[in-house]
């Protein structure tokens, strides 16, 4: 038995993962915008090869169990409508009336998908590896604060608050998913300041609160309870000329506390499995043998069942940290082109060690169980992955009624 015990720990590792595309700010995000409709169309493009597990060390996305340089592709279109303006302006509401006010709407479309054997390895657990379509909603509004002159210092602050509606498609059986079927609430404060009239200076905090998933996808290994969030931004701009900005950023987030993991089914599809079964799906022709051929021809473990233990489960929490480098064309004060390359420098992913009941016989579970087997297993989506590969974000804003 133990070495039924060393072939079902090797070969439960699944990991599919995608990681979320963090919101960063940009130039003059924060500023008093002038009152006027704006619409921005922006496209962000990555191809995930490495991930960060739970002690923050980077590790390819399907090692060991598929050879290097497959991945999962990531693209999304954000189609944002901004509106600038005082709906109290001629009304005696105190802050209001001499503040203008903004509101936001941000529509998703995306394209997720694992490549070649990691898509092979996903199918054996009975899932779809990828998906596309539209993206949840995200609705916010908020208040600017007045501008503030120093010497050559001007600044100003605002506050908003984000709410993510889950409308996004999402399935269950699915290793990604363009949805996440939770509630999103985001209050945020930022700031924005001008030095010289060359360095521009944005940042940010927002807490987020996560409400629950009670229907988790990829056989639970995404959160039924998301930790909430804390987020930190700062992006640092100058200007060459009237047209061209250059800009650097930071951005910070992380979990208050862990993810949990209440409802895990992730198994085999086809069962019962033969030890030469095992070896097929871990060795998996790496030129590596993980487990001996004289071992899958044991006659001593013909077959067997596994079985997941459903939890509660939970991961030590995610991190990420990511830099930004992008470049900007201004053309008057109506439109802007942007382009900027977002590079992660640290993290910490989703990353639990499950119990799975050994059986030799149906139904499989705890009063049925000849041993049990523990498997350190990836949590997947934006809530559970974080990942340790750079995107790429193409962006246009247009005001339709410039000043």
């Amino acid at each position: 038995m133990r070495r039924l015990i060393l072939i079902c720990t090797l070969m439960l590792a699944c990991s599919a993962a995608h990681a979320a595309i963090v919101f960063t700010p940009h130039l003059s995000e924060y500023s008093i915008l002038p009152a006027g409709p704006y619409a921005e169309l922006t496209f962000i493009t990555t191809e995930i090869e490495e991930i960060y597990d739970r002690d923050g060390e980077e590790i390819e996305l399907g090692r060991p169990f598929v050879p290097a340089g497959d991945s999962t592709d990531a693209a999304l279109g954000l189609f944002k409508y901004l509106w600038v303006g005082n709906v109290f302006r001629d009304t005696n509401v105190p802050i209001l009336k001499d503040r203008n006010q903004f509101c936001r709407g941000i529509g998703v479309l995306g394209y997720q998908q694992n490549t070649g054997n990691i898509a092979a390895r996903v199918r054996l657990f009975g899932h779809r590896p990828g998906a596309n379509g539209i993206g949840d909603f995200f609705g916010l509004c908020g208040i600017y604060g007045k501008e503030h002159r120093w010497g050559p210092l001007k600044f100003n602050g605002l506050f908003a608050t984000t709410v993510k509606f889950p409308i996004g498609d999402y399935d269950t059986d699915a290793a990604l998913n363009i949805g996440t079927n939770y509630w999103t609430y985001i209050p945020q404060f930022a700031w924005h300041a001008e030095l010289w009239g060359r360095l521009y200076i944005d940042g940010t905090f927002a807490y987020q609160f996560n409400d629950n998933n009670d229907e988790p996808s990829f056989g639970g290994l995404t959160p039924t309870r998301i930790a909430n969030y804390r987020n930190l931004e700062m992006n640092f701009a100058w200007k060459f000329s009237e047209h061209w900005f250059v800009d650097i950023g930071y951005s910070y987030r992380e979990s208050v506390g862990s993810n949990h993991y209440d409802q895990l089914t992730v198994n085999f599809k086809d069962q019962p499995l033969s030890p030469q079964s095992a070896c097929d799906n871990t060795n998996n022709n790496l030129g590596l043998e993980v487990i001996s051929q004289e071992l899958c021809d044991n006659p001593a473990s013909d077959q067997f069942f596994l079985n997941p233990r459903p939890g509660p489960y939970s991961d030590n929490g995610i991190r990420g940290r990511l830099l930004t480098m992008g470049i900007y064309y201004v053309y008057r004060t109506s439109s802007v082109l942007q382009m900027r390359v977002a590079q992660p420098v640290g993290g910490r992913g989703g990353q639990f060690t499950a119990t799975y009941d050994v059986c030799l016989s149906q139904p499989c579970g705890p009063d049925n169980s000849v041993s049990t087997v523990d498997a350190e297993l990836f949590a997947v989506q934006e809530a559970g992955a974080v990942s340790a590969s750079p995107y790429l974000e193409l962006r246009l804003v247009h005001l339709f009624w410039a000043p």
